[in-house]
């Protein structure tokens, strides 16, 4: 309706031009003298051109996008750049070109501005650029640059927008953690990691005959004495604690800086080489299997580029249910969490006999907590569940009680 409506309006004014010319020419005709057809002459340009801009196929235009690259941290800056072309010289006096911005992001008083006025003539060619400070977390979508021109009588505007898909990923910024178990596993996890650590001296497994190398606080003498030959103490090997990060997707005030602190604790769990799961419970149920690794890492930083709060975190359940059939993790879950219920509370409390648990409730930075989760994170301590508010700003001390798990 709105094309009909525009090609009615551009019909009726170019009339109106054909008849302003015809009543300029008519009143030179009647009227004579230098004056009058000096009016018509000098109006007669301005109407011709107005009349070929009119017709002139502005869908010519050829645009292309360069962006300085594909994938962000927040908080970078980016930088775009324009380019548009046409097959043939026609003199358009001004064209105004605008890249459209998706509605993540926005531009600020520092920033190259995405929109250019260009007193184009007969150029075939034209190339601006733009900034964009301070880019937000997100998967962010560029589809159109919106091209306008007109005539200098303001009868005739014409305007195309082309269409050049683009989309970008900004991860969240990871701050950097420090972080380790203090609790080692023996012979269990969801994965088997190839990385063994030392000895565990504490716990011997058995024994074997001595091998070059071996500390002579590692020989069993009751076991020499015995069979006339030295003997060493064979002990566990440890295998890297793995750790499934479970972030709940609940809309708050406090969802960014929780999505901030998810990306660092999941950058310290794979700094340390330990396998790591991710869990994002919204409306659906999102398992990112635990492994180990940059790859794992790059997976888990797409996904909390991508994820967007949601009104409830219906999954749980689900979740819940998946780990009654499986009677628990072996691994440690990490809750993450911006919002804190009796519900969740109660839940978590369920499952503190099966698994090994810790809470993260995550604060905008300088919030106060009310009284309410207080007594909550209190409640959940005394459980035996280790529960602690976290400010945005020092995530870094967070983990500081980590080890203790």
């Amino acid at each position: 309706m709105k094309d009909i409506l525009r090609s009615l309006k551009s019909i009726w004014k170019l009339i109106l031009l054909l008849l302003l010319t015809a009543l300029a020419f008519c009143y030179a005709m009647f009227q004579g003298g230098f004056v009058s057809w000096f009016l018509f002459y000098a109006f007669l340009p301005f109407a011709v051109y107005s009349i070929l801009l009119a017709v002139y196929p502005l869908q010519t235009f050829r645009a292309a996008r360069t962006l300085s690259k594909d994938q962000f941290s927040a908080g970078e800056i980016l930088k775009g750049e324009i380019t548009l072309e046409r097959p043939f010289p026609f003199p358009l006096i001004y064209i105004i070109a605008e890249e459209c911005l998706p509605s993540g992001l926005k531009q600020t008083a520092a920033d190259q501005p995405a929109r250019k006025l260009f007193f184009l003539g007969f150029r075939r060619k034209s190339v601006f650029t733009y900034t964009v400070q301070s880019m937000k977390r997100g998967e962010h979508h560029f589809s159109r640059i919106r091209i306008k021109t007109g005539d200098l009588l303001g009868l005739f505007e014409k305007e195309v927008t082309i269409k050049t898909d683009k989309t970008i990923l900004v991860y969240p910024t990871a701050f950097s953690m420090g972080y380790r178990h203090s609790k080692p596993q023996y012979e269990q996890g969801a994965s088997a990691s190839s990385q063994r650590y030392i000895k565990d001296t504490t716990m011997a497994s058995g024994i074997r005959e001595y091998q070059p190398g071996d500390r002579m606080a590692w020989i069993d003498w009751k076991a020499t004495a015995k069979r006339d030959s030295f003997m060493t103490k064979e002990f566990e090997q440890t295998r890297t604690h793995d750790a499934v990060l479970i972030m709940d997707q609940q809309a708050s005030d406090s969802f960014e800086p929780m999505v901030t602190f998810t990306a660092s604790l999941a950058k310290a769990v794979i700094k340390t080489g330990a396998p790591l799961g991710f869990i994002l419970l919204g409306t659906e149920l999102d398992t990112t299997p635990v492994q180990s690794g940059e790859k794992q890492l790059q997976t888990i930083f797409r996904k909390l580029a991508r994820v967007n709060p949601e009104p409830s975190s219906a999954s749980f359940s689900i979740w819940e249910e998946r780990m009654t059939s499986q009677g628990g993790y072996r691994s440690s879950n990490l809750f993450i969490v911006s919002v804190l219920t009796m519900e969740l509370v109660r839940k978590l409390e369920h499952r503190a006999s099966y698994s090994d648990l810790k809470l993260y409730f995550i604060r905008k930075k300088n919030q106060l907590l009310t009284q309410e989760e207080e007594v909550l994170l209190d409640r959940l301590n005394k459980r035996g569940i280790a529960a602690e508010a976290v400010s945005e700003g020092i995530f870094n001390q967070a983990l500081k009680e980590v080890k203790g798990l």
